[in-house]
């Protein structure tokens, strides 16, 4: 049998209108910070980049296991991403960067909360792949998807 597989061109089109989805969300952010006066608006809390910045060095990490094929590895730090994610999240709301704090934190939490329920989709695949060795494959497509969309994301919320 020659071609792709059906599970493979599968999980392709989800990535391909998944990236869609995100590229909306990163273009309307990018739009409204670049018509705002000030961003963040003046007395927002700022985003600290010291524990994303070890959450981004986790999902790298993450997805060279994933490529070598560690997929327990990879789901292991994954689950560590979300719960790190989750200290994170309640650091800035004690901050006072909540959903009510304006559109800077209604666009952040969107996509920091968008992502983190793809990351979590990402790991019950790969549960799955090392319960069914014929998902791995493409629980891998999948996790590299989530740490790129992580990458663009931390470069434009907290290094821009």
């Amino acid at each position: 049998m020659t071609g792709i597989s059906n599970g493979r061109l599968g999980m392709m089109l989800v990535v391909g209108t998944e990236t869609v989805l995100f590229s909306s969300f990163i273009g309307a952010y990018i739009i409204l910070r670049s018509a705002a006066v000030q961003w963040p608006p003046l007395g927002t809390p700022s985003l600290n980049v010291d524990l994303s910045s070890v959450n981004t060095a986790i999902l790298v990490v993450s997805t060279i296991f994933a490529y070598r094929k560690r997929l327990g590895a990879t789901l292991g730090l994954g689950l560590l991403f979300l719960v790190l994610q989750g200290v994170e999240f309640h650091r800035l709301y004690a901050r006072g960067l909540t959903l009510q704090t304006g559109t800077y934190g209604a666009l952040f939490y969107t996509l920091i909360s968008c992502h983190g329920l793809h990351v979590l989709g990402g790991l019950l695949i790969l549960a799955m792949a090392l319960r069914k060795a014929s998902w791995a494959e493409n629980a891998e497509l999948y996790w590299h998807f989530v740490t790129g969309v992580w990458l663009v994301l931390f470069g434009v919320l907290y290094l821009l």
